[in-house]
């Protein structure tokens, strides 16, 4: 590199400069084209705009501006999966199952997008619709009282129908408790069954319940604490309550334009 006074060269400032980088670019581009044309090649289009959109995504993930090497990297890839996109479909590559279940799920989001924000009238009126959607399940804690054996003793089981308290049963009869924390009828029909979860949501508090027989062993159950089913209040939960309009009438919007699409085909399945 020559230099003087241990300065760069002109030729070398103007190598490095941003806009010699994009002529040179352009150049390459008019020159594929210029060549494609000669030589009855495919002629595929490109838009600026997409170019910059994948620009100002990469540099709001980096969050800096790009360099000019960086920038034409990006239009190099754009262009290339342009490209291979283009040979794909030629090749009829897109005909695979896998590819329609991608372009079905974008067109239903398309379809879905003109969607706007509702407003408080419209969250209320929701809301009160759709109450059960909010309100909690009822909800007990209990004490759960393994025996180790399927036929444990009469003495604890007497206790048991006392109501005795889990280390009195246990010093008759070999076991273990441990208490399960705010469980709903779901959770205790998912550990259990459902009858058996039936029952211990009829059951007084501080009744025993039982037995249910499992691997291991004996299963007994009281409840020591109740939460009532409760209704969230609505400036509480107001996002959750927008974003459930939001889908609602988001699936709304795409089945009304699913129906009409529907109207311009003919449907023939042959066999």
């Amino acid at each position: 590199m020559s230099e003087d006074n241990g300065k760069p060269s002109a030729s070398n400032r103007l190598l490095h400069e941003p806009m010699t980088h994009f002529v040179v670019l352009a150049a390459l581009l008019f020159g594929i084209y210029g060549i494609s044309s000669l030589g009855g090649g495919e002629v595929l289009e490109v838009r600026q705009q997409d170019i910059d959109a994948r620009i100002f995504m990469q540099e709001l993930s980096a969050g800096r501006e790009l360099t000019q090497e960086e920038r034409d990297g990006i239009t190099a890839l754009y262009i290339e999966e342009q490209i291979l996109v283009r040979e794909a479909v030629r090749l009829e590559l897109d005909n695979d199952a896998r590819i329609h279940d991608m372009l079905a799920q974008k067109m239903r989001h398309v379809l879905s997008g003109e969607v706007i924000q509702p407003d408080e009238t419209e969250l209320r009126a929701y809301y009160d619709v759709n109450r059960d959607r909010y309100t909690t399940l009822e909800t007990v804690t209990v004490d759960e009282l393994v025996f180790d054996s399927s036929d444990p003793a009469d003495e604890a089981l007497a206790l048991l129908a006392a109501g005795g308290e889990p280390e009195e049963i246990t010093a008759l009869e070999p076991g273990t408790d441990s208490p399960l924390p705010n469980v709903n009828r779901l959770d205790l029909s998912n550990i259990f069954s459902d009858g058996f979860s039936d029952q211990v949501f009829a059951a007084q508090t501080g009744e025993w319940v039982g037995p249910y027989i499992s691997n291991r062993g004996q299963h007994w159950l009281r409840v020591t604490e109740r939460a009532e089913a409760e209704l969230a209040e609505f400036d509480e939960i107001i996002d959750r309550v927008r974003l459930d309009w939001i889908a609602t009438e988001e699936d709304r919007l795409l089945q009304i334009e699913v129906d009409r699409l529907w109207d311009d085909y003919v449907i023939v399945v042959n066999d």
